[in-house]
């Protein structure tokens, strides 16, 4: 299950469905736009559970179970709110995708299909649906504090030194580094910003070097 909320100035709703369900995403469009009239801005980010594992021992239902979220989800809210916001002539899209989409590591093939496919999407979406006033981006958080990236750094007590070595930056990423990155998306100021992919990763992608970042004067 995944939560979907429609945010106003001083106020919040939300609503919940099943974003790998069609019938489901269907509902839950008709039930917020029944209540708010349009929808102006969409943010898709569900995720499923981290998948790792060698490609060649990896399930098809694994496969199908990840991109049913990661991919299909995605799919389903743009087609729905998508629809509303040609209607109206204008919308602000933004789905979520990954630094993974740029440089990866190893056992992470079903994670790098999906938001590739996230990408793709949202860049032919954004050549399809720009003389509608609809602009369609894409974020590409890097490490970010989340609960999943405290797992991963919990699981060896090397991760947190090595994840601030390998960023630019020397700093782990922050819930606000994305949103902000988001709601500038959404904005005004962002208009003629379309079928892009903004990268927040602290320099990670870019970083070529084999030193230590942490140890520059």
């Amino acid at each position: 299950m995944a939560q979907l909320e429609h945010l106003a100035i001083g106020r919040a709703s939300f609503e919940v469905c099943d974003v790998t369900d069609e019938a489901s995403v269907t509902q839950v469009t008709k039930d917020i736009l029944a209540k708010h009239v349009k929808a102006d801005i969409l943010v898709t980010c569900a995720a499923a559970s981290a998948a790792t594992g060698k490609f060649e021992a990896t399930s098809l239902s694994d496969w199908r179970s990840l991109l049913a979220t990661d991919l299909d989800g995605v799919f389903l809210a743009c087609r729905a709110f998508g629809s509303t916001m040609i209607q109206q002539g204008n919308g602000r899209i933004i789905n979520l995708t990954s630094f993974h989409n740029v440089a990866t590591y190893p056992y992470r093939t079903l994670y790098n299909t999906a938001k590739s496919g996230v990408e793709g999407l949202s860049r032919a979406l954004a050549v399809e649906w720009g003389h509608y006033g609809i602009t369609v981006n894409t974020v590409a958080p890097g490490p970010i504090m989340t609960p999943r990236t405290q797992w991963f750094l919990s699981q060896d007590e090397r991760n947190p030194a090595g994840m601030l070595s390998r960023t630019p930056n020397v700093r782990i990423g922050d819930l606000q580094d994305v949103s902000s990155t988001i709601a500038f998306l959404a904005s005004d100021e962002a208009r003629h910003i379309n079928g892009q992919q903004i990268v927040v990763d602290g320099g990670w992608t870019k970083n070529a070097w084999w030193g230590n970042h942490t140890e520059l004067e």
